[in-house]
């Protein structure tokens, strides 16, 4: 691990370990991260036939009970705590269903996917923005950056869902106007420190950040942000996609904006967001690359169905040095370098080589990140159907059609001047 990723991982492990939610990391062959996942769990279609395929390889395998493990998408978490003694590890597992089934893999056909797959935790991109927050210069600004946009006030109505880490609460209206129409649930600040102010836990306000961008490109738009990521920034992928199906079906956004993801053993297709978009094709879904400056597909912004974004520079003609790229990302937007609203109080750095300094925020933050890059995309998104009334399949289509080709880059889209 790089010392980045390590301090991210164990404040994550620990945040899910104190909930009794145990996850490790499998490596590759050259000891490099391959992916994050539960241990005792694999994932599955929930179906008979699959069930008694994967039971026979692995005897005294087990579904979880959905009292306690809702199942979404067609998929069910399997446990396993009695196979093999319950010494059996997900990477074994894994490594004996790839072993006994051999060529007849489904996941080894053009277009396959595996039987079943690790649950794989998904996190806010990298795992975290590309940068910890900081105190933009000029402080305090009296407007984010990029600024609202008067193109984005249309007529129509059209509603952004963000899955992410909840809304600040007690956000002053007169502060922060462009967020008028944005609500969710609470993203809770800690407790309240020597110096007066209360603690900022890490990620607390990054959902917030996110919807004063989208809300900035869209100024008509509704955004409710919903708080998906409670464990440092993770969840496990079929939590999130359970969380994503209640999303649709309580807000009805016609855009919904995900500025996380995750990487896939073997860097094959995921079960739960493949099984997930076969049933709600007409979503669009905007998502981030990632932030680990690698070409290696960072899911769900790789499925051709998802809008995947990469990260511009500030001078919006370079990618940024932490964005992912690669044919599977769509386009590119400003990532680097943006200000919006954020908590007010005393963040303590968690991440070399700034850690363990303390940093005091007073309701803004400059910030960097593919996290920041997708909404400014679904804002737009959201803004050209505030326009036309158009769909928002229709709208994206129109949105990146406008998009700009950057020679060794690909494809940008840039905020309304």
């Amino acid at each position: 691990m790089d010392a980045v990723f390590d301090a991210q991982y164990l404040n994550m492990k620990d945040a899910f370990s104190r909930e009794d939610i145990h996850i490790g990391v499998a490596y590759t062959p050259d000891d490099q991260v391959d992916y994050i996942y539960e241990h005792g769990h694999l994932l599955a279609v929930d179906d008979d036939e699959t069930f008694a395929r994967l039971e026979r390889i692995l005897p005294r395998l087990r579904r979880t009970d959905p009292e306690t493990r809702p199942r979404s998408a067609g998929l069910v978490v399997l446990s396993l705590s009695e196979v093999g003694g319950g010494n059996l590890t997900v990477p074994q597992a894994l490594a004996r269903i790839d072993e006994e089934l051999g060529d007849d893999n489904p996941a080894f056909a053009e277009g396959g996917l595996p039987p079943a797959s690790p649950v794989h935790i998904m996190h806010i991109s990298k795992i975290c923005p590309a940068t910890e927050p900081e105190v933009p210069s000029g402080y305090p600004p009296a407007q984010p950056w990029p600024g609202p946009s008067p193109a984005g006030q249309g007529g129509y109505p059209v509603k952004i869902g963000v899955s992410d880490t909840g809304l600040l609460d007690a956000l002053d209206p007169a502060q922060y106007p462009w967020l008028a129409g944005v609500a969710g649930d609470p993203d809770p600040l800690g407790p309240v420190q020597p110096s007066g102010l209360p603690a900022i836990p890490e990620y607390t306000g990054h959902g917030t950040f996110i919807a004063g961008v989208a809300r900035c490109m869209a100024p008509g738009a509704d955004v409710y942000v919903n708080n998906h990521f409670t464990l440092s920034g993770g969840e496990r992928e079929d939590v999130i996609i359970h969380k994503l199906e209640e999303l649709i079906l309580n807000y009805d956004p016609d855009v919904v904006n995900l500025s996380a993801g995750t990487y896939t053993r073997r860097n094959w297709t995921p079960l739960s967001f493949f099984y997930f978009h076969q049933q709600h094709q007409d979503l669009t879904l905007v998502a981030a690359a990632g932030n680990d400056s690698t070409h290696r597909k960072f899911w769900p912004a790789a499925f051709p169905w998802t809008v995947g974004v990469g990260a511009l520079g500030t001078d919006q003609q370079n990618r940024a040095w932490f964005s992912n790229y690669g044919h599977w990302v769509d386009v590119y937007a400003l990532g680097e370098g943006l200000v919006n609203a954020y908590a007010t109080g005393e963040y303590t750095y968690q991440e070399p080589p700034k850690r363990p300094a303390k940093q005091d925020f007073a309701g803004m933050a400059r910030w960097d990140g593919t996290s920041f890059s997708a909404p400014l995309v679904a804002g737009l998104i959201g803004a050209e159907i505030s326009r036309t009334g158009e769909s928002a399949s229709v709208a994206k289509d129109a949105v990146l059609a406008t998009a700009q080709d950057i020679p060794g880059v690909g494809l940008a889209l840039f905020p309304p001047p």
